[in-house]
């Protein structure tokens, strides 16, 4: 997979300050001053629409982010972005209102981004509270609605009259785990029913924060919700011959954007993934049905004896399940960046 970037550029003019929980204090501008403007980038963005969507390679007119900002004058820091929507609302060239002009008696501006959903209501920010560093707690749910969060934060300096726009690099907040199901079989045909995951954490807050022009995510989510349920994953029903794997080679994975987690913290909740198939046998009337699940955290990084116990923001983790009747079910895992497959995992069998 490529690693092309995106980017976009924003420019804004003059208006007036209205938010709803977000003190403003701000001079007035000077009217020949510059607006203050944005540019974004990040590696290439997951498709929402579908999960098995192809990557993004540049964004599309319904997409957005939300800038939260402050400025500091003589140790002082007031608000100047408070959730802001920067979006395409002519179709082709991104917006923001109302517009901020800059403010050269400050010393500096801090901003911070939130890319992916598609209103603020789910993040928790208040530049105006603000003591040190901006951060921010984003809530999401996999299960409700699979979306590619993402944020970026950057600190502008104001030693010299500078208006080029403000750059944020957005960085993954979530996990990214496929699953490819292979039959190994040499004869017999098999049926893929569905593989699901279990007592995952499918609920929580993401914690991100600004550490100068670097943006610090958080791999601990708070207030953790866990799902007993069998949820996720896909359904297929599909028909696997010997040799042939689902998805079939040159088809997009089934991609979930999973919160990162710790597997095995609480013993209540052993994170699974459950794989259900059956088959028939020559002369029979009635397929057999196998059920099996496997612990996440059982799986090694190749070359070592380190366990997988985690789900890492910005991290993909391609789950290949090999079935070879007689012989049982072997898994490997592929741990690699968003965008790149590096390493593999040596199988375990069940």
């Amino acid at each position: 997979m490529s690693s092309r970037i995106i980017r976009i550029a924003v420019l804004a003019t003059w208006g007036s300050l209205v938010f709803s929980g977000c003190t403003m204090r701000l001079d007035n501008p000077v009217q020949d001053e510059a607006p203050i403007g944005f540019s974004a980038e990040s590696a290439l963005l997951s498709e929402d629409a579908t999960k098995t969507g192809s990557p993004k390679v540049y964004f599309t007119p319904d997409d957005r982010f939300f800038v939260y900002g402050t400025k500091t004058r003589q140790g002082n820091r007031y608000a100047v972005f408070c959730g802001d929507t920067v979006d395409t609302p002519n179709g082709s060239s991104w917006d923001y209102a109302p517009h901020r002009f800059w403010d050269f008696t400050c010393s500096s501006y801090d901003f911070l981004a939130i890319a992916g959903p598609d209103g603020n209501q789910s993040i928790l920010c208040n530049p105006a509270d603000a003591a040190g560093a901006l951060s921010a707690q984003i809530s999401y749910d996999p299960t409700v609605a699979q979306y590619d969060l993402m944020a970026a934060c950057t600190r502008r300096r104001l030693e010299t009259h500078t208006t080029t726009p403000v750059h944020f690099q957005f960085s993954h907040l979530l996990s990214a785990v496929s699953v490819v199901v292979f039959n190994d079989s040499p004869e017999m045909s098999i049926t893929l029913d569905s593989y699901r995951f279990q007592n995952l954490c499918t609920q929580g807050r993401g914690l991100v924060e600004q550490n100068g022009d670097n943006i610090v995510i958080s791999s601990e989510w708070l207030s953790p919700g866990y799902n007993t349920n069998r949820v996720l994953g896909c359904a297929p029903g599909a028909t696997l011959t010997a040799g042939t794997r689902f998805p079939e080679a040159g088809t997009p994975y089934v991609t979930d954007l999973m919160i990162p987690q710790e597997f095995g913290l609480n013993l209540s909740y052993i994170p699974r993934l459950v794989l259900t198939y059956r088959y028939r046998e020559e002369g029979e009337s009635e397929d057999t049905v196998i059920e099996t699940s496997v612990r996440l955290e059982e799986i090694y990084v190749k070359g070592s004896d380190k366990l997988i116990t985690c789900w890492l923001p910005g991290v993909r983790y391609i789950y290949e399940i090999h079935i070879r009747m007689g012989g049982g079910v072997r898994v490997n895992v592929r741990v690699a960046p968003w965008e790149e497959v590096q390493a593999e995992t040596p199988g375990i069998t069940i």
